[in-house]
């Protein structure tokens, strides 16, 4: 298990508030305004987004549409949002967004995501966080001097089909051999380990990783 922190700053007084919540998996939303979004964007593939640009939206903070009590100044107050990860867990599982009920579709954008050393220790709270006084949009970046957590892909689910409809098929990594577990079948993936295939696979929804 893993712990969000969440954290709420009065942009009237400054006061912040903070609250951790436990996780064993992390929603990440790849919602219709997110790839539009330069930062997001990635050049390898017909405008597709990386798994890093989707971390990064998830712990930007970003001001709330309503205000929110503040009890520091006792009223309602223009209020900037932020989550960032405040324990790591051994096995990190992200979960990919794409079943988009309000539109009534499936999301069916191409995320790109590595095989190996995803660095989870720039979303951590000392170097993600950032106070009311910051106001220069380069201190909303990560910082060059966080620590490398990194985690090793082992696992992904991938669904085909549409939001109505579709079909899960699994992907799991055992030595250095990548494998297709179908329903009742389980085959190797692609040619020599598998692991092109597995990364350019389409309908990627739920990626395991594990630190190294």
């Amino acid at each position: 298990m893993g712990t969000l922190r969440s954290v709420l700053i009065c942009q009237k007084c400054g006061c912040k508030r903070t609250q951790a919540e436990s996780f064993s998996n992390v929603s990440l939303p790849l919602a219709k305004e997110f790839p539009a979004n330069k930062e997001a964007r990635s050049s390898t593939r017909r405008g597709n987004i990386s798994v890093q640009s989707v971390l990064n939206h998830f712990t930007r903070p970003e001001v709330l549409a309503d205000p929110v009590y503040c009890p520091s100044c006792n009223s309602k107050t223009k209020t900037m949002k932020q989550h960032t990860f405040s324990k790591l867990p051994e096995v990190l599982c992200l979960h990919l967004k794409r079943f988009d009920a309000a539109a009534n579709k499936k999301i069916t954008d191409f995320v790109a995501f590595p095989a190996y050393d995803l660095d989870m220790g720039m979303h951590l709270p000392h170097w993600r966080e950032r106070g009311i006084e910051v106001k220069d949009k380069t201190n909303m970046e990560c910082s060059a001097e966080s620590p490398k957590v990194l985690y090793n892909l082992f696992g992904t689910v991938n669904h085909k089909g549409t939001l109505h409809q579709g079909h899960y098929v699994a992907n799991v990594k055992c030595g250095n051999r990548w494998y297709s577990c179908n329903d009742a079948f389980v085959t190797t993936v692609g040619t020599g380990n598998g692991e092109k295939e597995v990364l350019s696979s389409e309908g990627a929804y739920i990626l395991f990783y594990i630190k190294k």
